[in-house]
Parts: C-alpha cells; sequence; structure tokens
C-alpha cells in the first residue's frame, strides 16, 4: 500500500460510523438553491456518465446502484478509471448483470495519472472472492473512456452530465485534449477535495484529487460548471453492519454480491461501517436539497495535492458543498436501493 493510500485509508478508520458534523471555518454556512443551477434544472431524466474506481471503496457500487434505482437520471454509459481497469470491468460486469442493466454500455479509461510515474492506488482486495465466470460474456467496449464522454457530450450539446466519483485522470484527459466537447457538457458533479474554509491554512488532502492533482487541475481551470461534494460532507453519510444486515435478509443473488464486497471492506478499513461518500454526489446530482453549497474559486497544489478555496461573491462556475441535509439523504438512499435489491429476480 503506497503511502497515499495509507493515508487514505487512516481518515477511513479515524471517521466514527455514526454522523459528525465538520465545522465550517471562515465564514456563515450559506444555502444555495441549485435548482437554478446549470447542474440541476430539468424537467426529464438527466442524462449522465459516471466516471468510476469501482472495485476498491465499496461505496462505488452503491453509487451505481443507486443512480440506477434513480428515475431522475438516465444512465447512458459507465467509465473506468485508475489502477487495474480489468478487474473493475468484471466486478461492474457483475452488477449491472445482477440488475438486469447489461443495456448499458461500460468503457475503459486511463490506469494511470496523467503525470504517469504518480503512484496508483490498489489496495489488494478488489474482486477477491467474486465469481465472474458467469460474465465473460460481458466486455467493455472498444472505444476509449474519454473518447465516448467527447463524442457523447458532442452529440448532445448542453445536455450530459459527467459524474466523476474516482481520480479524476478521465475528466481531466477529456478537458485536455477534447477542449471542445468538453465544453459541451451541461457541467461535472464530483466527489472530490474537501472542504474546511477558506484559505491555504484549510486546505485538505482528499484522495480522488490528490491521486491525480494535474487533471484536478485542469478541471478546476476549465471554466465547466463543477458541483464539488467534498469530504467534508461525505464523511458524515454512512452504512452500518445493521444496514449490511437489511440488505443481507433480502437473499438474493444482488443482495449476496453486495454483502460480500461491503464485508471485504469493512475489513480493510478495520470496522463495520463506511461512508457512503459516491452515492451522496448522485443525489446531488438530481436533488440539491440534500446538500448546502457556497460559490468559489479554487487553486490546487501540484505538489501537496491540496485544494485551496476562496469566496466567490460574484459568482463561479464552481460549487462546493458546505452541509448535508442526513436525513434526507439517507432515507432517499436507502428507501431506493433497497426496493431494487428487494424486488431483484435474480
Amino acid at each position: 500500500v503506497d503511502g497515499l493510500a495509507q493515508v487514505w485509508l487512516n481518515n477511513f478508520r479515524e471517521i466514527l460510523p455514526e454522523a459528525r458534523p465538520t465545522p465550517f471555518k471562515g465564514g456563515p454556512m450559506n444555502s444555495t438553491n441549485l435548482s437554478k443551477d446549470a447542474l440541476t434544472q430539468q424537467s426529464k431524466s438527466m442524462d449522465v456518465v459516471i466516471d468510476t474506481d469501482i472495485g476498491t471503496d465499496v461505496d462505488d457500487a452503491y453509487a451505481i446502484l443507486f443512480a440506477l434505482s434513480s428515475p431522475e437520471l438516465n444512465v447512458k454509459g459507465i467509465t473506468l478509471v485508475h489502477a487495474n481497469l480489468d478487474v473493475r470491468a468484471k466486478i461492474l460486469a457483475k452488477l449491472l448483470k445482477l440488475l438486469g442493466r447489461t443495456d448499458i454500455p461500460f468503457f475503459l479509461g486511463e490506469r494511470v495519472p496523467l503525470k504517469s510515474d504518480r503512484p496508483i492506488t490498489w489496495l489488494g482486495h478488489e474482486g477477491r472472492g467474486l465469481d465472474f465466470s458467469d460474465v465473460e460474456d460481458l466486455s467493455p467496449r472498444p472505444e476509449h473512456a474519454v473518447e465516448f464522454i467527447a463524442r457523447l457530450a458532442t452529440e448532445r450539446p448542453g445536455e450530459l452530465t459527467l459524474i466523476t466519483i474516482g481520480p479524476m485522470t478521465n475528466a481531466g484527459m477529456l478537458v485536455r485534449d477534447y477542449p471542445r466537447a468538453a465544453a459541451c457538457l451541461r457541467g461535472i458533479v464530483s466527489m472530490a477535495s474537501t472542504f474546511q474554509g477558506f484559505g491555504k491554512e484549510n486546505a485538505g488532502r482528499e484522495h480522488n484529487a490528490a491521486v491525480d492533482p494535474e487533471a484536478m487541475d485542469l478541471v478546476l481551470r476549465s471554466g465547466i460548471p463543477l458541483l464539488i461534494v467534498g469530504f467534508n460532507v461525505t464523511q458524515q453519510t454512512w452504512l452500518t453492519g445493521d444496514r449490511l444486515k437489511d440488505i443481507s435478509a433480502c437473499r438474493n443473488q444482488l443482495s449476496a454480491y453486495m454483502e460480500h464486497m461491503t464485508k471485504e471492506w469493512f475489513g480493510v478499513v478495520g470496522r463495520d461501517a463506511t461512508n457512503m461518500h459516491d452515492p451522496l454526489a448522485v443525489a446531488a446530482c438530481f436533488d440539491p436539497s440534500v446538500v448546502e453549497t457556497i460559490p468559489v474559486t479554487a487553486q490546487m497544489d501540484l505538489v501537496s495535492g491540496m485544494v485551496t478555496y476562496h469566496s466567490a461573491e460574484h459568482g463561479s462556475h464552481i460549487m462546493i458543498c458546505t452541509g448535508v441535509n442526513l436525513d434526507k439523504f439517507h432515507k432517499l438512499f436507502y428507501d431506493r436501493i433497497m426496493k431494487t435489491i428487494t424486488g431483484s429476480a435474480n
């Protein structure tokens, strides 16, 4: 386990399974009506692509399950990023099959950060104990993930939202190599970074931003509408052992699959609870009332992997979450995934 991964794991182990409020430093917490924002205005289902490093933290799998249980979202494809994408593809293919959604195409993206000498994070438990013999015929599409996103954005200018729930490499490459296509995006919603207040003294480290700071920097400077759902709010969400018992009680192949991956992750983090970081980003994409936000400007430190935020009183293309409605999020999330898991025919 590399140094960055160890910091990441230590962060998980230090967080209590109960919701723990994070103090806002640097001014009063403001609530923004995101229904007026370009990312969340909608009269029909929102076209999205989910960019994921599924298989490491189990929250990616729950985020995809949640997204496919939400009628507000029309998932046009799923793209994979970072480290062993062949294993990630198998984990995703199995989940899609159990959900009866093998119609959703998936694509391999970048395995290493934009600066290729940066370390990758692969903890070794990914896919452990899972049987993929029934998805050998389900393969990623041959098109590169970034090319797929660029093509789809160009075909649907102003309609496609990119949800990133892994390292920012694919998103950064899109901005760097396909700037015109990137400009066609409706916006980007990212589980990335963390916000503890304004100024460099309040900057913090978060895995998805720090793994590929060059990519994060490109996205921050792109001018594309960006909603950042950071660690400061996602760490307050949780899936406990009691919730897992409810999932296990459904006694079907989908529940068993989710149970196995969750228990593997519990073993990695050393406790019977984990945060639902990525599902909160999915929820914020279509229901702005689950989070509170403020406009900010941002500076990426390529050495430390931290982002410094400053107030943007006159508006900005970047919105960052400062608070979360935990009761509303947890009810929305668990009601929907439990309905899907309970109704699974497998």
